[in-house]
């Protein structure tokens, strides 16, 4: 529950959720009008799955961009969808980073660091290393 709990602080300190619902809105937005300006693109389905080639950079072909609109279009979503895909990856690797942060502070070198450093520590973080050290002793 606690690796969740971080997850979501992360996202939120991100604002992926309000990120997603743009691109969510920018992808059905290009996939409408790609439907809407492209004669290649039959149907609404064609359009969605045009998207879905741009965005993942699959490109297999049998659904092109033949007018301007739809090329245009297709580089307006191929750059939002970078961003996009920069952000779960920075998320990802935060909550990567988040985890390996919370099992060192659980370990005897960060104790010993903590020890190493007492006289420079403020009394807010000398009364969260007493905490820590309390908690330690409890568990064993």
């Amino acid at each position: 529950m606690r690796k969740l709990r971080m997850l979501i602080e992360i996202e939120r300190q991100a604002g992926f959720g309000p990120i997603t619902a743009v691109f969510l809105a920018v992808f059905a937005l290009c996939s409408v009008a790609v439907w809407l300006a492209d004669p290649a693109t039959n149907t609404l389905g064609d359009g969605l799955w045009f998207s879905f080639q741009a965005v993942s950079t699959i490109g297999f072909g049998d659904i092109t961009a033949a007018g301007p609109v739809a090329r245009v279009t297709t580089v307006v979503l191929s750059v939002v969808s970078i961003f996009y895909i920069a952000l779960i990856t920075g998320v990802v690797v935060s909550y990567c980073n988040a985890m390996v942060r919370a099992r060192q502070e659980g370990t005897l070198a960060h104790f010993m660091d903590n020890l190493e450093r007492l006289e420079d520590m403020t009394p807010e973080e000398l009364a969260a290393f007493s905490q820590r050290v309390h908690e330690y002793r409890d568990r064993r």
